[in-house]
């Protein structure tokens, strides 16, 4: 099974987005690589992550991303993210109206709880979007170091706030804490290749295979996974056609035009009252369930299981949706009640190496997203944590009732 203990979950970053891994130069060894990792995150220093790519590697993700850019369509690209940034704005400046438009009002988290995590989503989303991204020029000569050391730093400053936000047991330490309070040790050493040891307070042990690379100690799967993963994404961005994106301009731009009219609209609004009159039917339900998805993101991302440290290089691909199974439990359970959970999971599919499960709340109901499934009725004759009360194949969900 991939599964990543809460710790680690924004550390998977590792190998599923090879820009967000990394330790300092300074890093002489295995253990004091990945100890530079976790000081690196844990003090938004997002500027060694950079470092702890090879040379290689690094030309590697710039190139893939230039070529991206050639590919786009200067008109189209730059409008989006120049609306984009106009929202941005408007989220900034608009937050009183915003935390109380009746939509928002209405949700099961209290008004208060959804303003905490307010901030730190619209800072993440307005650093994004003001970023070297945010331009097809920019995104041309684009440099992972430079994006790192800029737009990274905001983007873990505000993960490490939303962290603090996540509910956790009274004595347990938050994500921030765990991070400082975290030890990495070497178990064993030979030549170019070792294995460290991972100790958080409250976690198990994690152990994890490294390997020399161009001077660079990197896991070992990382290295194992890089020219394929590379190879993939490089003949994924050859097959974007820029004449395709072109053809699809002028319904994008009328789709653009009509959203920057709502935007000048809610943006000249004088009072609550004209603002949340001028919210459209399409755009109301955005703007009202933005703030409730972020919080609920973030608490799956920091609370559920994911993958295993030692999965996190190239191992990860696209989910099929045709794929995905998903179990509906209509109480609200903890992470520890979550756990005998997933192990019965295990046992109900064929290669439990290759499932992928992640949990996550939703007000008082708790779902696992299990991955791949292919049959969804004698997926659920296999399930003896609890009663399958209701299996709907077409919609692929599975409701059960917990024993008691």
């Amino acid at each position: 099974m991939k599964k990543l203990i809460p710790l680690f979950a924004l550390l998977f970053i590792v190998g599923t987005l090879p820009l967000l891994s990394g330790c300092g130069t300074k890093a002489s060894g295995p253990a004091e690589a990945m100890q530079s990792l976790l000081d690196g995150v844990s003090n938004q220093q997002m500027e060694n992550v950079w470092d702890f790519l090879p040379a290689s590697y690094q030309k590697d993700v710039n190139s893939i991303v230039q070529e991206f850019a050639t590919k786009m369509d200067p008109e189209m690209y730059d409008g989006v993210f120049g609306s984009t940034q106009r929202l941005a704005k408007l989220l900034k400046d608009k937050k009183e109206y915003i935390l109380k438009n009746e939509m928002i009002l209405r949700m099961q988290a209290p008004p208060e709880e959804i303003s905490e995590y307010y901030d730190p989503g619209v800072d993440i989303f307005s650093a994004l979007v003001n970023s070297d991204l945010s331009s097809q020029e920019k995104l041309k000569h684009f440099d992972g170091g430079k994006f790192l050391s800029s737009t990274g730093n905001v983007l873990a400053k505000n993960i490490l706030i939303l962290s603090k936000l996540v509910p956790s047991k009274e004595s347990e330490p938050s994500f921030s804490e765990k991070l400082k309070q975290t030890k990495v040790t070497v178990v064993t050493s030979e030549g170019e290749t070792a294995t460290i040891k991972i100790e958080a307070p409250g976690e198990a042990p994690q152990e994890v295979e490294m390997v020399k690379v161009e001077g660079k100690w990197i896991p070992r799967n990382l290295a194992d996974n890089w020219q394929s993963k590379i190879e993939t994404a490089r003949n994924s961005v050859a097959q974007i056609k820029l004449e395709d994106v072109t053809a699809r301009k002028t319904q994008a731009m009328q789709g653009l035009n009509k959203f920057n009219e709502t935007l000048s609209q809610l943006e000249n609004a004088k009072t609550e009252q004209e603002f949340n009159a001028k919210l459209t039917q399409e755009v109301a339900p955005l703007a009202a369930m933005a703030p409730m998805m972020l919080m609920l993101a973030t608490q799956a991302a920091m609370q559920g299981p994911l993958s295993e440290m030692g999965a996190t290089a190239g191992e990860a691909s696209p989910v099929d949706p045709n794929q995905v199974v998903t179990i509906v439990i209509e109480q609200k359970l903890t992470s520890t009640e979550q756990d005998p959970i997933i192990e019965q999971i295990l046992l109900s599919v064929d290669d439990s190496d290759q499932v992928n499960i992640v949990p996550m709340a939703e007000g008082e109901t708790t779902i696992f997203k299990i991955s791949p499934v292919a049959d969804v009725e004698a997926f659920a004759k296999k399930i003896k944590f609890g009663k399958p009360a209701k299996v709907d194949a077409k919609k692929r969900s599975i409701t059960v009732e917990l024993d008691k």
